[in-house]
C-alpha cells in the first residue's frame, strides 16, 4: 500500500514540474530555453545518481552492440517536455495531461500489438479494447465539462471558482485575459483548441515512444538510470543548438537578478525525482502497476494545479463532470495495463 502511495505522489510531481517549467519559459522567453534550463538540471541530478548507483561499467561494451536508435531516445523526450510546456497555458494542467496520456496509451498498444521497438508483443484482446475505448470517453467527458458553458440547458451549476455560476461573458473574458508574471490564459473557447488538444496527443504518442527505447537502451545498460542519462545528453545536446540558433542563446542573468520565485529552476529536479522514483519502483510493484498509479498520480496533480493555481498557474474550475470524466479514464487505463 506504501509503495502504491509512492507511485500517485510522484505522478503528482509531473503536472508541478510542467507548471515550474512553464513559469520559467515566462521569464525566459521561449519553450525551448525552459526546456534547456530543466534537461540541464535533470541531467546533472540523474549523472550524480548514476555515478553512486552504478553499476560499472558506465557503458558496457555489449550495449554498443544493441540496435543505433535506441541511443536516441533524448529526441522524443525534448519533443514532450517542450510541447507540455506550450500546451498548459492553452489546455491548463489537467487536459495536459489528459491528451498526452490518451496518446500516450493509443501508441503504447500500437508498440505492444506490433512489437515496434524490439518491445514483446502483446496483441489486443477485448480487454483492451474495453480499456481504450473507456480511456478516450473519459478524456472527452473532462473536456467536454471544461469547455461547456452551459449544462442541462441553463448556467453552469457546478459554479465558477469564485462560487458564482460561470456566464459566457465571464468565460470569453478569461479566454482573452493577456498573461501576466508567467501565467497563462484559458482559451477553452478558441476552435484552434482542438488543435492544441492534437498536439498534447502527439507529445503522448512521443513519450511512449521514448519510454520503448529507454527499456531496451536500459537493458543494454543494465540500468534505467544510466538510460536516463544518455537520454538526458542528447536532449541537452539538441535543445543548445536550436537555442544557439533559434534563440541566439540564453541570457540567465537577467532572469538571476530580477525579482522572480527560485522555485521556477527546480523543473528538471522535479522530472529527475519521477525518473528515479519510477525507476525504484518498477521492480517492486510491477511496471503494469507502476505505471497505473503514476498516471493516477499525474491526473490527480492536474486537477490540483487547476483548482488551486500551482506554481502561478491559472486557476481554473474543476466541477464534478471533469473528475467524473477523470475516473472513467483511469478505470479504462487500469484495464488495458492490468489486462
Amino acid at each position: 500500500m506504501l509503495l502504491a502511495v509512492l507511485g500517485v505522489l510522484t505522478g503528482i510531481v509531473t503536472p508541478l514540474q510542467t507548471a515550474v517549467n512553464a513559469r520559467l519559459r515566462g521569464t525566459l522567453g521561449t519553450p525551448f530555453r525552459a526546456s534547456l534550463v530543466s534537461f540541464t538540471v535533470g541531467l546533472a541530478a540523474t549523472t550524480i545518481a548514476a555515478l553512486l548507483l552504478g553499476p560499472y561499467p558506465l557503458v558496457p561494451e555489449s550495449a554498443l552492440q544493441g540496435p543505433w536508435w535506441m541511443w536516441f531516445a533524448g529526441l522524443f523526450g525534448v519533443i514532450f517536455m517542450t510541447g507540455n510546456i506550450l500546451l498548459l497555458p492553452k489546455l491548463g494542467s489537467l487536459q495536459t495531461v489528459l491528451m498526452p496520456v490518451l496518446g500516450q496509451i493509443t501508441m503504447g498498444l500500437l508498440i505492444d500489438q506490433f512489437g515496434w521497438l524490439d518491445s514483446p508483443r502483446h496483441p489486443m484482446n477485448v480487454a483492451r479494447a474495453a480499456g481504450l475505448v473507456l480511456a478516450v470517453l473519459g478524456a472527452l467527458m473532462a473536456i467536454a465539462a471544461a469547455d461547456a458553458k452551459t449544462l442541462f440547458g441553463g448556467p453552469n451549476p457546478f459554479g465558477s471558482r469564485h462560487g458564482a455560476a460561470l456566464t459566457p461573458a465571464m468565460l470569453s473574458a478569461d479566454a482573452l485575459r493577456p498573461p501576466a508574471n508567467g501565467r497563462s490564459t484559458n482559451g477553452t473557447s478558441s476552435p484552434s483548441i482542438w488543435l492544441w488538444r492534437g498536439l498534447g496527443v502527439l507529445c503522448g504518442m512521443s513519450l511512449a515512444v521514448q519510454t520503448a527505447m529507454l527499456g531496451r537502451l536500459g537493458t543494454a545498460l543494465g540500468s534505467p538510470i544510466k538510460a536516463s542519462v544518455v537520454s538526458f545528453i542528447l536532449g541537452f545536446v539538441l535543445l543548445c543548438a536550436v537555442v544557439m540558433l533559434r534563440n541566439h542563446g540564453i541570457d540567465l542573468g537577467t532572469a538571476i537578478r530580477g525579482h522572480n520565485p527560485p522555485w521556477m529552476w527546480i523543473g528538471g529536479l522535479l522530472g529527475a525525482v519521477v525518473v528515479l522514483m519510477t525507476s525504484w519502483l518498477s521492480p517492486q510493484l510491477g511496471t503494469g502497476l507502476t505505471v497505473l498509479v503514476v498516471l493516477i498520480g499525474q491526473v490527480t496533480g492536474g486537477l490540483l494545479v487547476d483548482r488551486f493555481g500551482l506554481f502561478e498557474a491559472t486557476r481554473r474550475h474543476v466541477n464534478v463532470l471533469q473528475i467524473v470524466g477523470v475516473a472513467v479514464a483511469v478505470a479504462g487505463i487500469a484495464l488495458i495495463r492490468l489486462s
